[in-house]
């Protein structure tokens, strides 16, 4: 569901002093039972769960018809809500997810776009080792000495975030540097996928051999990412500045394919490999892998070579191109759920890039259709109606990042520094960094997204019909304007005016 800008202002208002108290009445544990907001969300759902009399009353004169007023203000689909957090292996991440939005409306009120009471995921860079030298990467990494944490150390970490928010984290997603490259990365890799409901990895894929793509699959880990850069190795290795590494990954992709891991291609998109992109989406489409397009951001490494960033013109080639196949997906599955069920996988195509969802609304306008992908989400029924409230970029309110030595960012594409350091997981508050601190909010707050004057006419995010459901890319802001969060994202085709003048003067 996309709310007009009235409404946005409206529905908090109105729906706030309602629903604090009433969540507040099922946010209780119970010593029998557990925690009385997830399980009557279960319940609603149609599980078999036992309930002491007082858990089981207050479920059904309370819990059931809120969210089955909740279910229909938001167009949800209970089929799909049922499926997702029921029948899904990745049940419990959704069913964490569930519980850490409703405590944020207890805690912060309805916003919009909303804010959950702990992050959905959190991507752990986990080591500045590297045993490549991409010319975009954000952390900088490679043969280098700098402090990371110890086993036991990372363990503690895995504790902390597996009880945040009462509720514990519904998603971890492991980065680097190369994760594979710690000696204690399976180790750790196996504390966290008992402890964390959806456990991932993103890797270079070069170390990824058979015997490490088994090592992956007994860890329990449910989604690997391998970056693919170029569909020859040629490009691919040029980018990535070491010789070999096309072929090394591309066996990596293949050795997690044969131990049935969810797959998927992650290309980095820039000026020396934007004509490579038909070719990488058929590449995923013949390994039968999801592709994912990473946003060119430069910061770290990437501070150095600007000039491969993509132009507006050329970001929204890639967008509309990606968001034109799983269209098609998304047509496909619904003709043929006319006639039965459908086994067609609509969640293969993706983008970082917070326009996405702008893209893939208008897209599918042309076919009649109300449909929309957020950046981070599937493109399945339920989430797309909501999307005003996922609302395109996530940093510091639907995730954040954590650095190898256990300091807190908001996302892994801002820089590390004074302001951007939140804090770190070991010596500080989690959940009071979480709810206070000042970076985070201005992250959050839609409404104070600034604009700019250029040729006489206004250009910027906040000026922008879509910013509840995009807001630009907040670290490519914080990049081209000094540290400004709230400046526009200049990659976006409407502020290409403002491209074009901020690019003239370097």
């Amino acid at each position: 569901m996309q709310l007009n800008n009235l409404e946005n202002f409206v529905v908090p208002i109105i729906a706030t002093p309602f629903l604090k108290p009433l969540i507040n009445n099922l946010d209780r544990e119970c010593s029998k039972d557990g925690n009385l907001l997830l399980n009557s969300l279960k319940v609603f759902l149609g599980a078999p769960v036992s309930l002491c009399p007082t858990c089981r009353h207050i479920s059904q004169k309370i819990a059931k018809p809120f969210y089955e007023l909740g279910s229909r203000f938001l167009h949800a689909d209970k089929n799909f809500m049922q499926s997702q957090f029921l029948n899904s292996e990745y049940g419990e991440a959704w069913i964490r997810g569930f519980g850490l939005m409703m405590k944020g409306i207890k805690k912060y009120g309805i916003r919009i776009p909303f804010i959950p009471s702990a992050p959905f995921e959190v991507v752990w860079n986990f080591t500045y080792q590297c045993n490549l030298r991409c010319k975009h990467c954000y952390e900088n990494a490679g043969n280098t000495k700098q402090e990371e944490l110890s086993t036991e150390e990372a363990k503690k970490v895995l504790d902390i975030l597996s009880n945040i928010s009462g509720i514990g984290l519904p998603a971890l997603s492991f980065s680097g540097g190369e994760p594979l490259i710690r000696k204690d990365f399976f180790e750790i890799a196996t504390y966290a996928k008992k402890r964390i409901g959806y456990v991932s990895v993103a890797s270079n894929g070069t170390l990824i051999t058979k015997d490490k793509a088994k090592k992956i699959k007994d860890a329990g880990i449910n989604y690997v990412e391998i970056s693919i850069d170029g569909a020859t190795p040629k490009v691919h290795n040029e980018f990535r500045g070491v010789p070999k590494a096309f072929e090394k990954a591309m066996e990596g992709v293949k050795n997690c394919i044969e131990e049935g891991i969810d797959t998927c291609i992650a290309t980095v998109l820039h000026r020396d490999n934007i004509t490579e992109l038909e070719k990488l989406i058929a590449l995923s489409k013949r390994l039968d892998v999801r592709f994912m397009h990473f946003n060119y951001i430069p910061t770290g490494r990437a501070k150095a070579f600007v000039e491969l960033d993509l132009t507006p013109e050329e970001r929204l080639h890639v967008l509309e191109t990606i968001g034109e196949e799983i269209i098609k997906l998304y047509l496909k599955t619904k003709r043929e759920s006319r006639s039965g069920n459908s086994n067609v996988k609509v969640d293969k195509f993706f983008s970082t890039c917070p326009q996405y969802a702008c893209v893939t609304k208008e897209l599918s306008q042309k076919f009649g259709e109300k449909f929309m992908v957020e950046a981070h989400y599937a493109a399945k029924k339920g989430v797309e109606n909501i999307a005003n409230f996922l609302g395109g970029c996530g940093a510091g309110r639907l995730y954040c990042c954590l650095e190898p030595n256990g300091d807190i960012k908001p996302c892994v594409f801002f820089p590390t520094n004074q302001e951007t350091g939140l804090g770190n997981i070991l010596r500080d508050d989690f959940e009071e960094i979480w709810d206070t601190h000042p970076f985070l909010w201005k992250l959050r707050v839609r409404e104070n997204l600034e604009n700019y004057i250029v040729n006489g006419k206004h250009v910027g995010c906040g000026i922008c019909s879509d910013k509840y459901i995009c807001g630009g890319c907040r670290a490519r802001a914080y990049s081209y304007f000094s540290g400004n969060v709230n400046a526009p994202d200049i990659g976006c085709i409407h502020n290409k005016s403002l491209w074009e003048k901020i690019i003239m003067k370097k």
